[in-house]
């Protein structure tokens, strides 16, 4: 079956299955930020004689919160492409080196992007109950074996004992995330565990805490163990700090779940957890200072990797030879343009 063949049924069986409701729209806040926004990657210590490079760098794509204003390829090998993820759709910069003559090779893209915060005010009366139509549609979100996420007979027991009998998904996806929140802590707070480096549930729960990804790996095991699909997203911040400095910001993860009538949700568990008095918000809301770049894990690349599929896919993966290769440097550099700067 062709990808637009599927995304045409896809949609018929999703009209079908909702067409009873008037869909709610989420409430676009006043806040919106513009960036310019140059983006590079160093690959280094290429050994010498290899035969091939082959690099995936990160790229910026539209979303509901996200538009792409500009873009432009401004240092890389003269053969690159861009080429998309097959299951999710997020595109990626590709650049394939034949018997480099470089211990190094460089990418670099420049792109303004407008960014919206975005708030969903959920009503659960408002809420549809999640049927067969949306779990054919939506398989892949609720998969209980994707790897660190996996929905575990510890995780159902726990799942279940938070949510009893209720039905709705707005009223569970809240106890879920309240329990993510208040038991486990992101590791830039105080006396917190430290991340697993591989966004795991279990780590989370065993330790009460970690990174973005096992604190958002938790909620999400939880939720699939409820019938709810979820989303895992990748991106970066753009604090008002780190405004024209060349920095690696790292990386934030955050959740989408789906809730019938509404749609795709955000959720930041992670930014809930680190400013409570914001709590509310991110359970249903992004801010503006953010990038999204990617979705997924457990992925097969395009063109495919070697070797297994890829747990995480943070800001950029090489292979040199067919085999990872970890030596790299990012750089974002960002600014914000106000009205007049456009």
């Amino acid at each position: 079956m062709s990808a637009r063949f599927l995304i045409a049924a896809i949609g018929i069986i999703l009209s079908a299955a909702m067409s009873y409701a008037e869909p709610v729209e989420p409430v676009a806040e006043s806040r919106a930020a513009t960036y310019q926004i140059h983006h590079a990657l160093l690959v280094k210590d290429i050994p010498a004689g290899a035969q091939s490079v082959r690099i995936w760098f990160w790229l910026p794509d539209d979303d509901d919160c996200q538009k792409v204003l500009d873009f432009s390829v401004v240092e890389g090998p003269s053969d690159y492409r861009i080429t998309r993820d097959t299951m999710h759709g997020h595109r990626y910069l590709y650049a394939e080196c034949r018997k480099p003559t470089s211990t190094t090779e460089r990418l670099a893209t420049d792109f303004a992007v407008r960014r919206q915060a975005v708030t969903f005010q959920l009503d659960p009366a408002k809420a549809g109950a999640l049927n067969d139509a949306h779990r054919k549609a939506f398989a892949e979100y609720l998969r209980r074996d994707c790897p660190n996420m996996e929905v575990t007979d510890r995780i159902v027991e726990l799942a279940n004992k938070l949510c009893g009998k209720d039905q709705n998904v707005v009223t569970q996806a809240r106890k879920l995330f309240d329990f993510v929140v208040d038991n486990t802590n992101h590791y830039s707070i105080f006396n917190a565990p430290k991340s697993s480096g591989k966004g795991s549930a279990e780590y989370c729960l065993n330790n009460k805490g970690g990174g973005c990804t096992d604190q958002h790996a938790l909620f999400i095991a939880l939720a699939r163990a409820r019938g709810i699909p979820t989303r895992l997203h990748f991106g970066s911040r753009l604090p008002a700090k780190n405004e024209g400095k060349d920095i690696d910001p790292g990386y934030r993860c955050w959740v989408t779940y789906f809730v019938p009538n509404y749609g795709w949700v955000p959720m930041d568990i992670t930014a809930a957890n680190t400013a409570s008095a914001e709590c509310d918000r991110y359970f249903s809301g992004l801010d503006e200072r953010r990038l999204r770049f990617s979705e997924g894990r457990d992925l097969e690349l395009n063109p495919r990797q070697h070797g297994p599929r890829l747990d995480l896919f943070i800001a950029a993966f090489v292979e040199v030879d067919g085999k990872p290769h970890a030596s790299i440097e990012r750089v974002l550099r960002f600014i914000e343009l106000h009205d007049a700067e456009r």
